[in-house]
């Protein structure tokens, strides 16, 4: 009889039990989703040139990082762990030339506080002439 009795009390009203179960989940995650933010820090940014070429626009010295998880863990981390380089060392041509700004950091460290880190912008541009000709 206990199991009869304990399956009619589960039973017993489950429009309102699962309607209760969902809001506690949606709750659990509004509160645990609503403490993500965002922290932007300015880092050295490494750019590798390419042999024949050298850079005739700007070339920035540092990029910004953006650093996404809980407000709780993301103020703790030492933004000098965080090494923006970008490689320009295959052009082959003149011109403007784009790469991928690459993030290179310790995984695990990042990874255990489920933080996220970009790079703003992803991508770097710096037209290149020619290292003989001379202005």
């Amino acid at each position: 009889m206990t199991k009869n009795s304990f399956l009619q009390s589960v039973l017993d009203q489950w429009q309102v039990k699962l309607v209760c179960v969902l809001l506690a989940l949606s709750c659990y995650f509004l509160v645990n989703f609503s403490s993500y933010t965002d922290r932007q820090v300015v880092v050295p940014l490494e750019v590798i040139f390419p042999v024949n070429y050298e850079a005739e626009s700007l070339v920035p010295n540092s990029i910004t990082i953006n650093i996404n998880g809980s407000e709780s863990i993301i103020y703790l981390i030492d933004p000098a762990l965080v090494i923006a380089s970008v490689d320009f060392s295959n052009i082959n041509n003149i011109g403007i030339s784009r790469r991928t700004v690459v993030l290179s950091y310790d995984d695990k460290v990042f990874d255990k506080g489920e933080i996220i880190v970009s790079a703003v912008p992803e991508t770097i541009r710096i037209a290149f002439k020619d290292k003989n000709i001379s202005e």
